[in-house]
């Protein structure tokens, strides 16, 4: 079956109008043989919920293999905003349980809720142990409203540290993952010696702020999970121009030195990465000398990722600009060997069929580079 379809449907008997499940030590060991027999993945339904799109796992639930990898908590999107019983939850009391609302008050599932569950050490994460890895799935992201919906409990799981996918399992038209979320990281550059200034310009004021400070601004108003500042021959001054925005902005904004910034941006660039958690799906680079930079911009690089381009960046008058940009964590490997005076830029040039472009006016992209810069801005 493998080697003419390319896939399998392993069961174990039927009894009754069951067909039973396979035990969890049949998994481990086709597991084991997987190499041998060609088996790039194997997926495994741990448990049910009878045709509702919501559940809390019971006692003896779920059955996990001890080889699982990824768990998957999967929830329909069509249970947002539905009555929290029996005709639309499989198993309504425990889900109340678990959410710690009351048994006799009248609630609708709120995307907050359905949040909490998928994340839940009683709910959706059951059975979680190291070294797995928990990747919620809301389904049904068939229709707009389902999608947006989607979207607010994506982006939600995503504010605690979880990666999601928003998919349309069994639709027959087009890719299942219609969208893949995470916690993004935005990595401000602001190491150099702002040489061509003579001065330090990531200090220097555009429109009454600090181009420092402006990027920064900019990166947490676009919604990423997290903001790192990397400086180097100006730490000091970089360190208190933003001081007031670090203290509003508490542990979403890390400020980290670069020692090694003479070596080039390629070390910034590093440090920035080995900054970011494990967390961390993707990191959106940006440079602090960029002081027209839109928030709409960067959300349309985050939107490029999350729909599954590997690498995003803009294009203005026809030309890929290497910054700012977003590069998926799977290409970090890449980044980290880059060596000398050049950022992602390399990676970006070297792995172009991977890089999806988006349109930008070239006004966005203005360097500050001289003090004529500055004056014409």
């Amino acid at each position: 079956m493998l080697a003419s379809h390319g896939y399998g449907l392993l069961t174990g008997p039927v009894v009754g109008d069951r067909r039973l499940g396979v035990e969890a030590a049949v998994v481990d060991a086709l597991y084991a043989a997987a190499a041998d027999l060609g088996i790039a993945a194997i997926t495994v339904e741990a448990d049910g919920s009878k045709m509702r799109p919501v559940k809390a796992p019971a006692a003896h639930e779920p059955v996990l293999p001890a080889t699982t990898s990824v768990l998957v908590p999967a929830m329909g999107i069509d249970a947002l905003g539905a009555p929290i019983d029996a005709v639309h939850v499989h198993r309504p009391d425990r889900v109340r349980a678990v959410l710690g609302l009351a048994t006799e008050t009248a609630e609708r599932l709120t995307p907050a809720q359905a949040a909490q569950l998928l994340i839940a050490r009683e709910g959706g994460a059951k059975g979680l142990a190291p070294p797995m890895r928990l990747l919620p799935l809301l389904n049904k992201a068939d229709t707009p409203l389902r999608l947006v919906l989607g979207r607010l409990v994506a982006e939600l799981l995503a504010r605690q540290g979880h990666a999601s996918l928003l998919a349309k399992v069994g639709d027959t038209h087009g890719e299942p993952v219609v969208e893949r979320w995470g916690p993004v990281a935005a990595v401000v550059m602001a190491a150099g010696a702002s040489t061509r200034m003579g001065r330090p310009k990531q200090v220097e004021p555009v429109e009454g702020v600090p181009m420092v400070v402006r990027a920064l601004q900019t990166a947490l108003a676009a919604g990423v999970s997290k903001v790192v500042v990397v400086t180097g021959a100006y730490r000091e001054m970089v360190d208190a121009a933003v001081a007031p925005l670090r203290a509003q902005a508490g542990s979403r904004l890390q400020v980290i030195d670069n020692p090694g910034w003479q070596a080039g941006q390629a070390t910034s660039m590093h440090a920035g990465l080995r900054a970011c958690g494990a967390e961390i799906q993707a990191a959106l680079f940006l440079p602090a000398d960029q002081p027209f930079l839109a928030v709409q911009l960067l959300r349309q690089l985050m939107a490029a990722w999350r729909s599954g381009a590997p690498i995003a960046a803009p294009r203005a008058g026809g030309v890929l600009r290497g910054a700012p940009a977003i590069f998926d964590r799977e290409l970090w490997p890449e980044l980290l060997a880059v060596r000398g005076d050049v950022g992602g830029r390399a990676v970006l040039a070297r792995r172009h069929e991977l890089v999806r472009a988006v349109p930008a006016p070239a006004s966005w992209l203005r360097d500050i580079d001289s003090p004529s810069d500055l004056t014409d801005s």
